[in-house]
């Protein structure tokens, strides 16, 4: 059996009884718990990056990071040089003194799928990926750039309007005000102003090129490794860096699992990094160089002896987290598989959930983790008032919408925490969202599952699906009987005294159809019953040897 999944069972079990007492494991309301993030299309990587680059979302400003996802409405203005990774295998790469604008990403409008992007000013490389048939669109000044065939080409916008417009592979439509004509590869196309003619079309060598085509040609190029196989298809172009950063391991419960490289002994997952307030909820971004894939998709979990993995997942989200506040306090744990927070024995955490907690003035600082306190008797007071009435678990795990006004100004955080408000700003960006792109947020509207709490799977179907529905092309090769785990993954919440762990350690199926109860107490001399008759034959006596004295007096007879 796999390490992961015997030690995932025996962590589980060794939760100290003061933990469990304090963390009522019910189900959370039913618009908290139907929330199943969104289409992955929707944002964007950053694949590279040198030099500076900002990014505005909103009225925030800020300087562009790896771990930065791009979104609809985003304006990059570029000093330096990057790409940015789409979900379909479209890069695109941009220059320095560039300024354009990810005006929207595989809308759907008259049932075409179409990413817009608005080039003000300076350069993007364009190569288009082949897993769907959007096209791409990118408007200029000048006339708009159409390509609807796995190509590539270049686009350069003078801030007195002059487009330059180099085809390299495929075929590009330009169409201005006035006109509209067909570039095909080895082309290269001049225009002045929107009602220019379009007649400007000359041949160029393809291997001509300057110092950006020769670095933009290496830095688009999308290494298949290990991990291309390993997620969901609709991660592929995302997940090169975790080979490099991690490996894989197999576990019969979850299917393939990633295990980080290098991370320290006290390190958890969203614990380095930064809180942003974008307008999906608030974002966790992070330098790490696999954080992109790994904090907006999948889920985690910690295994005794093995330590952190992630379990990949399709569905986008600012950060799969479970969000608590108490007064003065905010903090936040890792989800895992069953959508609830992870377990960690390291520390003070002993074996409870992995909150991350800080003091609510400090939750916009750069890096968050130098002010994650270790104080068990604070950490413990995240999972709920020991002894509670309320059966609800006292955490949320949608996303926390909090306005960058709130952000600047922490003590007015708590106000995103009161149930009315958060449900409204989600509906607020589910109807705004929709208006804008024409898609909605992925949810998944359920009944209440019977019985005192949710349950992964149930005789009758599904409940509710784990975290989202497992695709095949991740699935175990030998499918696992999710029934089967219920009662190993999810505790009982109504259970009146802890588990003894030890009593655990050899656990085993029971027989389906027991003939009697078991009795539970060691039985030495417990033999199956022999097929002859119930009563032995009696055995004979063994020859018993006569006492010296005895002999003696034999032996003067016999005389």
């Amino acid at each position: 059996m796999n390490p992961i999944f015997t030690h995932a069972r025996l962590a589980a079990l060794l939760l100290p009884a003061a933990i469990l007492a304090a963390a009522p494991q019910a189900q959370a309301p039913l618009e908290d718990e139907s929330y199943q993030g969104e289409a992955p299309d929707r944002y964007a990587m950053v694949r590279a990056l040198e030099g500076e680059v900002h990014v505005r979302k909103g009225d925030l400003d800020e300087w562009l990071t790896r771990g930065t996802p791009i979104a609809e409405g985003d304006v990059v203005e570029s000093r330096g040089r990057g790409v940015l990774q789409l979900g379909d295998g479209t890069r695109v790469a941009f220059g320095g003194a560039t300024r354009f604008t990810v005006a929207a990403l595989f809308t759907d409008r008259k049932g075409e799928r179409q990413v817009l992007l608005r080039l003000d000013h300076g350069r993007l490389r364009v190569l288009l990926g082949g897993q769907g048939e959007s096209r791409l669109r990118l408007d200029t000044p000048s006339g708009s750039a159409t390509c609807l065939d796995q190509g590539s080409f270049s686009l350069e916008a003078d801030p007195d309007r002059v487009v330059r417009l180099k085809v390299l592979g495929g075929r590009v439509t330009f169409a201005n005000d006035r006109n509209e004509a067909r570039i095909n590869a080895g082309e290269r196309l001049t225009v002045y102003s929107p009602q220019d003619g379009l007649d400007r079309v000359r041949g160029f060598n393809t291997y001509d090129g300057d110092e950006f085509d020769r670095w933009s040609e290496r830095a688009v190029v999308v290494p298949r490794g290990e991990s291309w196989d390993k997620v969901p298809p609709e991660l592929r172009y995302y997940a090169d860096t975790l080979d490099t950063h991690g490996r894989w391991v197999r576990s019969d419960e979850f299917g393939w699992v990633w295990q980080p490289y290098g991370v320290a002994e006290d390190w958890r997952p969203y614990c380095d990094g930064r809180w942003a307030p974008y307008p999906g909820g608030m974002t966790w971004v992070s330098d790490e160089p696999w954080a992109y894939v790994a904090y907006h998709h999948g889920r985690w979990h910690w295994a005794a002896g093995l330590g952190w993995c992630w379990i990949p997942g399709v569905n986008y989200s600012p950060a799969w987290v479970a969000w608590n506040n108490t007064p003065g306090y905010c903090g936040w744990a890792p989800l895992g598989y069953y959508n609830t927070p992870c377990t960690w024995g390291y520390g003070a955490w002993r074996g409870g959930y992995a909150w991350n907690v800080v003091s609510i003035n400090f939750i916009n600082v750069a890096n968050v983790r130098t002010r994650i306190y270790s104080d068990p008797r604070i950490i413990v007071s995240f999972n709920g008032p020991a002894g509670g009435r309320d059966l609800h678990a006292p955490w949320q795990r949608s996303p926390l919408m909090v306005s960058s006004v709130e952000f600047r100004n922490p003590g007015q955080i708590q106000t995103a925490f009161r149930p009315e408000v958060r449900r409204d700003r989600m509906v607020a960006y589910e109807r705004q969202a929709q208006a804008a792109t024409g898609r909605t947020i992925l949810r998944h509207e359920m009944t209440p599952p019977p019985g005192r709490g949710p349950r992964p799977l149930g005789d009758g179907g599904p409940a509710r699906a784990p975290f989202e529905v497992r695709r095949p092309d991740s699935a175990p090769a030998r499918p696992v009987d999710p029934r089967s785990r219920v009662e190993e993954r999810r505790p009982d919440p109504a259970s009146a005294r802890p588990v003894d762990p030890r009593s655990r350690v050899e656990e085993r199926r029971p027989d389906p159809a027991p003939a009697r109860p078991v009795d539970p107490r060691p039985r030495i001399e417990e033999r199956r019953p022999d097929p002859a008759p119930a009563r032995p034959a009696p055995r004979p006596e063994p020859a018993r040897e006569k006492p010296r004295e005895e002999k003696k007096h034999e032996e003067k007879k016999h005389e």
